[in-house]
């Protein structure tokens, strides 16, 4: 009970409103994955999560994705961002905000149903590596996909792999109309793991960006690129890429 509560605090959530305002310092990422039977089960739970979240707290904004490309469809992820640790103090976990929203009884027996689903659930916290985003910002509502690159480093080769990132930042902001890439890095969960995000709407916008190989080569020459590319691969220790898609029905954006 405690550790499903704790995972999915993140349904609790205060984003900046403005879409040209930079990313929050701090991003929690809580993911779900649940038995391939429990969908319909699973995500009537969300937004009666969500419902009792608009009573707890009325300006809560929730972020909600499913696994996309790459990734699993019954693998769910609630995201929040936050400025500073002392914000954590105010969260509400889930089974706070289902006793507020319905009272002990019936709000125990909602927690009870939404756990059934449950196989797995996993929260980490990244802060925002902003000097090495490319073009950062905040988009509110997100996009309906974000294409996401998460990369544990050898701890050994993590100054390598930060230089690495901050040229492939500097060649790609030589570019117009190069997407944005808010790029973060783990501070609650397994050390040395980096999360690259690129939003986007339309698959067909990928047919315009460059691979990372191509914008290196074009700034820095043939021999530079070729050096940066091998820093790139003898820094990873694990690499998974994969596409998650915008859930706003088991998102909550209340009213300005």
């Amino acid at each position: 009970m405690k550790r499903f509560g704790a995972a999915l605090a993140a349904l609790c959530l205060a984003v900046p409103a403005a879409a040209q305002q930079p990313p929050a310092e701090f991003l929690s990422v809580t993911t779900i994955t649940i038995r391939g039977s429990g969908v319909s089960e699973y995500e009537d739970f969300a937004k009666k999560v969500m419902a009792a979240a608009a009573k707890a707290d009325p300006t809560a904004r929730v972020f909600a994705y499913q696994g996309g490309a790459g990734s699993s469809g019954y693998t769910y992820s609630f995201v929040r961002s936050f400025s500073k640790w002392g914000d954590m103090d105010a969260w509400m976990s889930v089974s706070q905000m289902l006793m507020k929203a319905h009272g002990d009884v019936e709000g125990g027996r909602i927690l009870k149903a939404g756990r059934s689903p449950i196989e797995q659930s996993r929260t980490e916290v990244f802060r925002l590596l902003k000097d090495r985003s490319t073009r950062p910002r905040v988009f509110d509502p997100p996009r309906a996909h974000s294409l996401v690159f998460r990369t544990e480093v050898r701890p050994e080769m993590v100054p390598a792999y930060e230089e690495y990132l901050d040229k492939l930042k500097a060649a790609q902001e030589k570019l117009e109309g190069a997407p944005t890439v808010n790029r973060r890095v783990a501070v609650l969960g397994p050390a040395n793991t980096y999360l690259a995000a690129v939003p986007f709407d339309k698959y067909a916008e990928r047919d315009s960006w460059p691979l990372p190989a191509d914008v290196l080569r074009q700034a820095y020459g043939e021999a530079e690129a070729q050096r940066l590319n091998e820093v790139r691969l003898k820094s990873i220790k694990n690499a998974e890429v994969y596409v998650v898609n915008y859930r706003p029905d088991l998102s909550r954006i209340p009213a300005p």
